[in-house]
């Protein structure tokens, strides 16, 4: 009951933050490519695109605090460590994506490979923190991480066959539907997922 894991403490701190910081990240790159064609369509040079690049910086900033965050946390658990080779399994996908959109098919297994190896992520740091949670006696943290995990799954089945109805004609359009309706319970998962960093890292 008194044995503390200060490694894993440290390590989903970072995480948190690096969750923020994609966050952060994610909206100064809309805001910056918003403006950027805005400029442009209003005949200036599309030099606010810098906005955008600034925002990308974030997103890889945020990246990275969160493998390092992993990594470190991975001292005290070495299941930390299966989740760290998920992450970085989904920071190859993110890039071939990049360079392999033009190909059919292609971007629908990736974008697949992608919810799936993000999953991995969230379920293992859920399950791993949850189990150093219960060792302390803090079982309400730990089965908050059991509900991000089970939230998380769900939204991952529905992503997954709604990608893949996705290029069905007429059926996609359900399909659109159902994935809105899943985005927005994947939000709630989100959300409940960085008060469970934040309050593991303060408790472990």
């Amino acid at each position: 009951m008194n044995q503390s894991y200060p490694n894993a403490a440290s390590g989903l701190k970072l995480m948190f933050w690096g969750q923020i910081l994609s966050i952060v990240g994610a909206l100064v790159t809309g805001l910056g490519a918003g403006l950027a064609v805005a400029d442009v369509m209003t005949g200036g040079n599309g030099g606010v695109g810098v906005v955008a690049i600034l925002g990308l910086l974030v997103v890889i900033a945020a990246s990275v605090l969160n493998i390092l965050g992993l990594y470190k946390a991975g001292d005290d658990d070495a299941a930390y460590r299966s989740a760290l080779m998920f992450a970085i399994a989904s920071l190859v996908v993110s890039v071939l994506s990049t360079f392999l959109s033009g190909i059919p098919f292609v971007p629908t297994l990736l974008s697949i490979a992608s919810t799936v190896l993000n999953f991995l992520v969230v379920n293992t740091v859920c399950v791993t923190t949850g189990n150093l949670l219960h060792s302390k006696g803090a079982d309400g943290l730990a089965d908050r991480g059991a509900t991000v995990a089970k939230i998380y799954f769900i939204c991952a089945v529905i992503s997954v066959v709604c990608t893949v109805l996705g290029i069905i004609p007429i059926i996609n359009i359900l399909s659109g539907l159902v994935s809105a309706i899943s985005s927005i319970v994947s939000l709630v998962g989100y959300i409940i997922y960085l008060t469970f960093l934040n309050g593991s890292s303060n408790s472990l």
